[in-house]
């Protein structure tokens, strides 16, 4: 007869102790007996460990004692009966299936409307998809689908039970979501049965009957360890064991005051549902079957080795070292969690509770601690175990930081085959496949491969630049790279290699059309062999080694098989299926999305890295619990994509049973948590970070804090107030890099003897003299040092070396010189050492500057024609507002240089908005073209610059001119046209940064009093325009018309006298509309814009000076690291593209903006003139 026996006990109570006595004592008893320990599936190989070597096992080997978990029992159950084990499909067949059946049933010419209360034979075989009709497209859908479909067949749910309770739903979109899962679940089961294929859960009921069957399943004694439930397919293995003549003794974590609610499964919220639900479910199992009960064994009330009476308030054995942790098995989550509790002030022996600013230093200070226990207390790395929440947050920190204390540690977590390059390439492939030949696919594939050499980057980087700045798309562009004599190149080869492959799946049929997966694949190995990628991939994992990273090394190597084995399985499996070149990308894509890379531990003696649900530690000395803040604990358990909870709740009503509910699973963390806390024998040490990656605050979790209200006298240690061991070399010089710069500023220089003798009596001096007699940091430590004592000191150029970078000659335009007033290391590295951005053919901001520039230049050059003709002038420009604007802008864009407006739906959105304002922008200047007597007389005038030394070109955007023939006087304006909003600036000018209009306006009266030398020339105004459409606000009853004409106004200054004022704007209001005046009772004075003809002239001169001067400093090779402070937001750095190379950072000794010249402006205007009238003395 059977009997079914538990074992009952809290952690640290000693229930595995027991049990593996009690499988070495019934082992011993009867050799010809069969005694299976069973299990979690992770826990195999370490129980087969533990018993092997446990004292009481004095032969230290197993003969009729077996360590199994239950799925490789049922495995075992066919080797027994000697049957074949038939093929599975694993869980990345499972999606490949539910991909396929999913794209027939959308393909399927079912009824649009779903009849009222129609059979289930009629639904399954002719409707389609109605509420996922879209979503089967999405990979996380397919796998929650595949998990859902995976839950239905563990608990014997049948698609048309799905089905028939959907009838019953009164909602119509929960009734249509639940109708579609059950017709791609009955898809799915018949897409198997035609094939003849099996998923492990059909594997586990061939299983049941071999067991029911297998003689060494009967008379033989099963112990259960380390279970917290049990899944159907589990429980039907249990109930065939107690229908044997089999004993089971179940061991279970339950604290004693919970002991007599085991019976109480209706508080969900329990910290110990787990267990009772457990014990319900296996009891009922047992009295089905009629199996005799038997007592069962209370470990905490006894002993679990001498089986005598615990005594009151004697701790468990594994809490001996650290007694504190009794207190929180009797006390946490029970009566008064997050109430402070009573008891001693003093510190809990062996707990460590650390707050953290960030996690980089809450993973320096885990560290440090795991170096304090090997190194002073006598610690193995393998008796240290660490948990973590959430590996992904934490993953690159450990790698590095415990890299640099030479920490060995496990990281217990699968690598996913998207990590792998060997995978990357092919990833890419089959990108290019599915989207064609662009700039983004083509190079992504190129650069998936790992290190080439130098030259062979190199080939790749040109590659780029030239793909980027012409815009290729499509196979005929990238061809061309192609060229002959590059076929030794691995580049040519890797692109070759790509366009075959592409031809392969496309040429005569096209990627839509449906070919046999076979062939497809076959193209794929084919490509794989043309790039050599195997050994490369090999040969380029050394760095993995000796950065310490020996297991993913191993893990990236094993992925190549990986990606072998699947190929493979895939061509038996679905070989024969007729795909598209789309889903043959996607079937690969599910595949690497769900198949692991499994890690091996590198060496014994290291420190296991695990995360709360998966992992098993075996009561470890020291246990670390890292990101116990608020972010990570309670975990955000997100929503399905396919069930709401409420739908959930519905179907279990219902009596279907599924996984836990989102508010269950955060009690079962709670579960896993107070498990995490008690699993240590000496050092329990708990810390969280106060502030995220991201910059977002965090704080200690409910859970933590729950546990230090334990004790009183336990205090949340801050990482910052406690100085941090130094253990090598290293740490050490990471200290210094902290400490010895405050030490060494200017301002702490030394004077005294005695305060000399007292800072060299520091731990920082001390290190730094440790390190710099330590051969292997000296000269880190030397550099180290410079860097403290770092400052922007300038160096010129030599004037020979001036010379052979920029010429006898220097050449360019306006906007170098300015450059170099702005920042002269800026214009060094653009026009000495010639470093450009690379080009795009993205359109950017000044390409719509130049566009609008385009646009005006041949808009206006219509007029030229007819300059003088006042009546055409006033009579037509409405009209040419209306014809002209698009003729320009079509002439405009027939210019090669802006073809990239005509491709992309941006770009045409682009195109259509500046059309627009292309009008709005014209019509503005025709108004203050309109609003005087000056009339464009050139457009994009060719300007020239030249004196000994300097030469500069460049180019007017637009001179107004008028003949006052009463007079015998021409009035000239210069107009420049700029994108951006750019005010005219006097301090601007002064520092040099502003030079174009006063030059251009120079050059321009030098060329018409050559022109016109018996006429007096006047120049009227220098004009900056911004090309935007001004946004406007709303008030009502303004005139519209002439609030834009004032947002619009032009910037620079204007001639005050009479004559030229009437002559720039007929209407002499108040508030101009056209100019940037205002008048005060119809008078002007010399202030803001406004200002006389003597100095308008000085300003020329000056600028034309400051021009020279700047020559001059060119040649004489300065080069210094001295942007200029143009505004509070603006500086010579705001669109400088050359920060990454100079560093400047103004927390750096001597690096500081220049300021512009804060005297007033009339101060500048007397300095400006004066200046003017001592070069004009000079010349006399």
């Amino acid at each position: 007869m059977a009997s079914l026996q538990f074992v009952f006990g809290a952690s640290g109570s000693g229930k595995t102790e027991y049990c593996i006595r009690r499988a070495l004592l019934e082992a011993e008893k009867d050799l010809s007996r069969n005694v299976y320990y069973l299990v979690p599936e992770q826990d195999t190989l370490a129980m087969q460990k533990r018993i092997v070597l446990h004292k009481e096992n004095k032969g230290k080997g197993i003969l009729n004692l077996d360590v199994l978990s239950f799925q490789r029992l049922f495995y075992s159950s066919f080797t027994h009966l000697n049957r074949t084990v038939p093929k599975t499909l694993d869980e990345m067949g499972k999606l490949m299936v539910l991909s396929l059946v999913s794209e027939q049933l959308k393909k399927r010419r079912g009824r649009k409307e779903r009849e009222e209360g129609e059979s289930w034979e009629s639904f399954s075989s002719t409707a389609t998809l109605s509420y996922f009709q879209g979503e089967v497209e999405q990979l996380g859908f397919l796998e929650e689908c595949k998990s859902l479909i995976s839950e239905c067949m563990q608990y014997g749910i049948r698609a048309e039970k799905l089905y028939s309770f959907a009838q019953k739903l009164k909602k119509n979109v929960s009734k249509r979501k639940i109708e579609d899962i059950a017709l791609l679940y009955h898809s799915f089961l018949s897409w198997m049965t035609e094939q003849e294929k099996y998923t492990e859960e059909s594997i586990a009921a061939l299983a049941l009957e071999n067991i029911e069957k297998d003689p060494h399943f009967q008379g033989a004694y099963f112990i259960l360890d380390g279970f917290t439930g049990f899944t159907v397919s589990e429980l039907h293995c249990l109930e065939f064991l107690l229908a044997g003549e089999n004993q089971l003794l179940l061991s279970l974590e339950v604290r004693s005051h919970e002991e007599g609610n085991l019976y109480d499964k209706g508080d969900r919220s329990s910290l110990f549902y787990l267990t009772k639900n457990a014990v319900e479910e296996v009891e009922s199992l047992a009295l089905e079957k009629k199996a005799e009960i038997l007592p069962s064994i209370n470990l905490n009330c006894f002993d679990s080795v001498s089986g005598e009476k615990r005594k009151k308030g004697v701790v468990y054995p594994r809490f001996e070292k650290i007694p504190a942790l009794q207190k929180v098995l009797d006390s946490y989550a029970f009566s008064s969690e997050g109430k402070e509790q009573e008891g001693s002030l003093i510190p809990p022996l062996g707990i460590t509770v650390k707050e953290c600013p960030d996690i980089l230093r809450e993973v320096q200070e885990a560290g440090n601690f795991i170096h304090h226990l090997v190194k002073d207390c006598g610690y193995r790395y393998r008796d240290i175990a660490v948990i973590i929440p959430d590996i992904a947050s934490y993953r690159d920190v450990l790698f590095s930081k415990w890299k640099d204390l030479s920490i060995p540690f496990f990281l217990e977590e699968d690598i996913t085959l998207f990590d792998s390059p060997y995978v990357k390439v092919i990833r890419a492939a089959f990108l290019v496949l599915e989207r064609g030949f662009l700039f983004d696919t083509v190079f992504r594939y190129l650069r998936a491969f790992p290190y080439r050499t130098a030259e062979e980057e190199e080939i790749v980087d040109c590659w780029e630049n030239i793909a980027r700045a012409k815009g290729w798309k499509g196979k005929t562009a990238f061809s061309s790279f192609l060229s002959e004599g590059q076929e030794d190149r691995r580049a040519y080869r890797d692109l070759a290699s790509l366009l075959q492959f592409y031809e392969r799946n496309t040429s005569g049929r096209g990627s839509k059309e449906a070919v046999l997966l076979r062939e497809r694949v076959e193209s794929l190995v084919q490509l794989i062999t043309d790039c050599a990628l195997e050994e490369r991939i090999l040969s380029s994992l050394s760095f993995l080694k000796e950065e310490g990273m020996e297991n993913r090394e191993e893990s990236y190597q094993r992925s190549i098989e990986e990606v072998q084995e699947i190929t493979e399985r895939i061509t038996e499996s679905l070989g024969d299926i007729p795909l598209s070149g789309k889903s043959f990308g996607k079937i690969f894509e599910l595949a690497f999305s769900l198949e692991k890379l499994r890690q091996i531990p590198a060496t014994l003696d290291q420190v296991l890295v695990g995360d709360l649900t998966r992992s098993r530690f075996h009561n470890p000395k020291a246990f670390l619990f890292l990101g116990c803040g608020s972010e990570f604990l309670p975990k955000k358990f997100g929503k399905t994509i396919i069930f709401t909870e409420k739908e959930r709740e519905l179907m279990r009503e219902e009596g279907y049973r599924l996984s836990p509910l989102s508010w269950e699973e955060s009690y079962i963390e709670k579960y896993y948590v107070y498990r995490a806390f008690l699993t240590p024998k000496e050092e329990l040490y708990l810390s969280y970070p106060r502030t995220l990656r991201n910059g977002k605050g965090e704080r200690a979790s409910s859970y933590l804090r729950d546990f230090c209200a334990l004790f009183p006298g336990l205090k949340i240690r801050i990482a910052e107030n406690e100085k941090m061991p130094v253990y090598n070399a290293l740490r050490g010089k990471e200290e210094l890099v902290l400490s010895l710069p405050s030490l060494c500023r200017t301002d702490h220089i030394f004077v005294e003897k005695e305060e000399l003798f007292h800072h060299f009596k520091l731990d920082s001096f001390r290190l730094l003299h440790y390190l710099w007699n330590k051969e292997a940091y000296h000269e880190e430590t030397e550099r180290l040092l410079s860097g403290i004592f770092f400052a922007n000191r300038t160096v010129d150029l030599k004037k020979e070396t001036a010379l052979q970078l920029y010429g006898e000659l220097i050449q360019g335009s306006v906007t170098r010189m300015e450059r170099f007033h702005s920042c002269p290391y800026a214009h060094f590295l653009q026009y000495g050492l010639a470093l450009k951005e690379r080009k795009t053919s993205e359109v950017r901001a000044f390409d719509i500057g130049n566009l609008y520039h385009k646009m005006v230049e041949l808009f206006f050059k219509r007029f030229l024609k007819k300059k003088g003709e006042e009546k055409v002038w006033e009579a037509a420009f409405q009209e040419a507002l209306s014809e002209n604007v698009n003729q320009a802008v079509e002439e405009t864009l027939a210019d090669p240089a802006f073809q990239r407006f005509l491709t992309g739906g941006r770009n045409q959105y682009l195109l259509r908005k500046l059309r627009f304002n292309g009008r709005r922008i014209l019509w503005a200047l025709g108004k203050q073209i309109l609003g005087g007597d000056l009339r464009p007389d050139a457009v994009e005038e060719a300007f020239q610059f030249e004196e000994e030394g300097i030469f500069l070109r460049g180019r007017i955007d637009r001179v107004d001119r008028y003949l006052d023939q009463s007079e015998n006087t021409v009035y000239l304006k210069v107009v420049d046209y700029k994108s951006g909003k750019k005010d005219f600036s006097l301090p601007a000018v002064y520092q040099g940064l502003d030079l174009q209009l006063p030059l251009y306006m120079e050059y321009v009266l030098e060329r018409e009093r050559k022109k016109n030398p018996s006429s007096r020339i006047v120049p009227s105004a220098l004009f900056y325009f911004t090309m935007e459409n001004p946004v406007l606000s709303y008030k009502e009853g303004e005139d519209y018309e002439k609030a834009r004409l004032k947002a619009l106004k032009p910037k620079g200054l204007v001639n005050l006298s009479e004559e030229g004022l009437s002559h720039l704007e007929k209407d002499g209001a108040e508030e101009s509309l056209l100019l940037p005046i205002q008048k005060k009772e119809g008078n002007t004075e010399e202030k803001g814009s406004l200002v006389s003809e003597e100095r308008l002239l000085a300003l020329l001169h000056f600028a034309k000076e400051r021009m020279l001067e700047g020559a001059m400093r060119i040649r004489d090779g300065e080069k210094a690291i001295t942007p200029i402070r143009k505004d509070a937001e603006n500086t010579a750095c705001t669109y400088c593209p050359y920060h990454s190379i100079c560093g400047f950072d103004q927390d750096l000794p001597a690096f500081r903006f220049r300021e512009l010249d804060k005297r007033e402006e009339e101060e500048l205007w007397e300095e400006i003139v004066k200046r003017a009238d001592e070069k004009k003395g000079e010349r006399k």
